[in-house]
């Protein structure tokens, strides 16, 4: 029996993104000749509901979390992860947040409801100015794709957010 060779990820502080069902064409999508539908795009009502809902569940299971943003179609994350659980933590986030905003929009149990795409990318924080220029992009990414600011948003993330004074890198 062939045995898959099992990705380390060493414990750290990981910029994660992740985005809306079909918002972006994957290359596994063109692969597989996957027929590409309406993206799902957020209105500010429902990036200040996601991000609630985000937020409990970051309180919930006591995640640490240095930066946050939504927009429109895509989530970034600065969090801090044990060994190994970077895929664990990202998976209960948008599973619980897919779960509990399906419930908030009135959809019942068995109407099919796809909220997030099924990947994820993360890059682990290697240097304090890797970790600074990264929680400064996160900040600014509403402006670099052009979004208006979402006042009810900062309440919500300054709520979920660790101080970044606190990150533990060293150069």
């Amino acid at each position: 029996m062939r045995m898959d060779k099992q990705t380390y990820f060493p414990a750290g502080i990981y910029h994660v993104t992740w985005v809306t069902h079909n918002s972006r064409v994957s290359q596994r999508m063109i692969d597989y000749h996957v027929k590409k539908e309406m993206g799902i795009r957020l209105d500010a009502k429902s990036e200040m509901k996601i991000t609630e809902i985000i937020a409990d569940i970051i309180r919930e299971k006591n995640y640490t979390v240095y930066a946050y943003n939504i927009c429109r179609d895509h989530v970034h994350i600065l969090i801090e992860c044990e060994e190994n659980k970077v895929g664990n933590m990202v998976r209960q986030i948008k599973g619980k947040s897919s779960q509990l905003y399906k419930e908030y929009l009135g959809k019942t149990a068995h109407e099919p409801f796809h909220f997030w795409a099924q990947k994820f990318n993360k890059w682990l924080m290697q240097s304090d100015e890797q970790l600074r220029n990264t929680v400064e992009y996160i900040l600014f990414n509403r402006k670099k794709h052009g979004l208006p600011e979402n006042k009810g948003l900062q309440p919500l993330v300054l709520e979920m957010l660790s101080r970044y004074s606190e990150a533990p890198l060293t150069d």
